[in-house]
């Protein structure tokens, strides 16, 4: 089989397709990691007694990834619906 040669508009097409799964793996991604977090934050609060608070999220539990403020944003949801007071 040979090259093919695409036009303008259908390689666009096929870099956009590859954009949105891109974007579709990384929310799948950040979504596994943020439930998995969550649970470990929580298991690690009842452990220790500390609340969740940005300052504890990421000075005393530790999460030091480049996405803390989406992810304390995140576990904060999760909390909420997972573990309501």
């Amino acid at each position: 089989m040979g090259r093919m040669i695409l036009s303008h508009d259908e390689r666009a097409a096929v870099e956009a397709m590859r954009a949105k799964k891109a974007a579709a793996k990384a929310a799948d991604d950040f979504q596994r990691r943020a439930i998995a977090t969550a649970h470990a934050f929580m298991k690690w609060s009842k452990k220790t007694g500390n609340g969740l608070t940005f300052s504890t999220f990421v000075n005393t539990f530790g999460y030091q990834q480049d996405d803390m403020n989406q992810m304390y944003a995140a576990v904060v949801r999760i909390r909420e619906a997972a573990w309501p007071q």
